[in-house]
């Protein structure tokens, strides 16, 4: 069966005012098992599994829970080796789907009472003509640059497909039909910004704007990339843009656009696993008062985590030192607590909370460089405490056999160790600095931005 995921050329669309239904008949297929989903942000739910019956009749209803919705989702086909299915939006009506053939193709699926793929092919066709034709004449117009004459000419069409494109997207915007609201979010998967451009950097800008001043966070919550999108985003902000400021003040925005607090807290959670995993988490301090203030955050759970434990100013969470014991005795490891106001130790004015994971290639890099490095850290007051995300007692011990300052830990559980859960650490390296009294003075991710600390103590 045909099944491209989420691909525009093969969507269904559907309009229903009261109970959203979709009625299939797919003969060739009676008795195997079938998955109904739909899209709600970084989620997908099944709300349906049922089998096809024996005339292959049957109708895929949108629980009341959803309802109404308007939105992609995903007519799967299971337990079998061939698979297959259909990626359908659905934007409110009852629409059916018909296909008497044993191998279901474009040509021979029968849609009533809506007809989504010829628009879609329209409209993907148009879009497609005019980024080729926009490609090919400003290539062109650079090889010919020499050449006044069929410069100016191709310099001509190309401007004249950049307007096209301009009203094209306009007219997109006028369209009440969910697919013109789709097709431009497609369109930031595949690198197409709503205005055609061949600078990169207005290129990235045009995209920027679009995502945190136009693009509809309802719809994309329900289109099947929310979660490419805001991954895509935040890696530009923190790669290519790199400016915290700019990225906290488009952040702002993008939180006052989104009303919902279930579609807030799920935005919210991926901008911050994601600029966590990018090592960014100076630009995760620089929307903490933005996130927390919002008052739209419905649980600070995983990612979100962080800005109710272990941030800038915040107390440091204890720690909790676990000692392996001999295991051919069976001896049960022994645990013991610090409080976070005695981290810091003797003479020592800070701590630095490393928490990695053996062999992760990050950690590894920055476990080989700090040793050259130690000495700095000792002569300015800095002691050094490892925690480890280990779930091997040998790759521990082995590893931690090796450092040159005295304590480390590791309880063999992971990321869900107590220290990585109550300092919300989802990945590695990440360090803490402590201060004496223990306070959290500087989260990082980068041994350079320890030493460059301690430098300038």
């Amino acid at each position: 069966m045909i099944h491209k995921a989420l691909a525009p050329l093969l969507l269904l669309i559907t309009i229903n005012c009261f109970s959203q239904s979709i009625t299939l008949e797919f003969p060739a297929f009676a008795g195997k098992t079938y998955d109904f989903i739909i899209f709600q942000g970084s989620t997908q739910e099944t709300v349906i599994q049922d089998t096809i019956p024996a005339n292959g009749k049957f109708t895929l209803t949108i629980p009341k829970k959803y309802a109404p919705y308007t939105g992609m989702s995903r007519w799967l086909i299971t337990g079998t080796a061939q698979g297959g299915g259909l990626d359908m939006v659905i934007p409110g009506h009852n629409f059916s789907v018909t296909c008497l053939s044993e191998k279901p193709t474009t040509d021979n699926i029968e849609y009533k009472g809506f007809d989504p793929v010829n628009e879609l092919n329209r409209l993907n066709t148009q879009q497609q003509q005019m980024v080729q034709k926009f490609t090919v004449t400003s290539q062109a117009a650079t090889l010919y640059k020499d050449h006044k004459k069929f410069s100016k000419l191709f310099t001509k069409e190309t401007q004249k497909q950049k307007k096209a494109f301009a009203k094209f997207h306009q007219q997109l915007k006028n369209n009440p039909n969910f697919n013109a609201r789709f097709l431009p979010i497609v369109n930031l998967t595949q690198g197409i910004p709503p205005q055609l451009t061949n600078n990169p950097e207005e290129k990235a800008q045009i995209y920027n704007q679009f995502i945190t001043q136009e693009l509809n966070f309802n719809d994309l919550y329900v289109s099947g990339h929310w979660t490419a999108i805001i991954r895509d985003w935040v890696g530009y902000q923190s790669n290519a843009v790199n400016d915290k400021t700019k990225f906290a003040q488009d952040f702002k925005q993008l939180s006052a656009r989104i009303q919902s607090p279930i579609q807030y807290t799920d935005f919210a959670g991926k901008v911050t696993y994601y600029l966590t995993t990018y090592g960014k988490d100076d630009f995760v301090d620089a929307i903490a008062n933005t996130v927390v203030g919002s008052g739209k955050i419905t649980e600070y759970l995983g990612s979100l985590q962080v800005y109710v434990k272990a941030m800038v100013g915040m107390p440091a969470p204890d720690l909790v030192f676990t000692q392996q014991l001999d295991t051919i005795t069976n001896q049960k490891p022994v645990t013991t607590t610090v409080k976070s106001s005695a981290i810091t130790q003797g003479k020592n004015t800070h701590t630095l909370l490393l928490f990695y994971q053996t062999g992760c290639g990050p950690c590894k890099d920055l476990l080989a460089a700090l040793p050259s490095e130690y000495e700095l850290l000792k002569q300015k007051g800095i002691d050094l405490i490892a925690i480890s995300a280990d779930t091997d007692v040998d790759t521990f011990a082995e590893e931690a056999s090796r450092f040159l300052w005295k304590r480390s830990t590791c309880d063999l559980k992971g990321f869900e160790g107590v220290n990585f859960k109550n300092y919300a650490v989802s990945g590695t390296p990440t360090m803490f600095l402590i201060d004496a009294k223990g306070t959290i003075v500087k989260k990082m991710a980068a041994l350079t931005e320890v030493i460059d600390w301690a430098k300038a103590k």
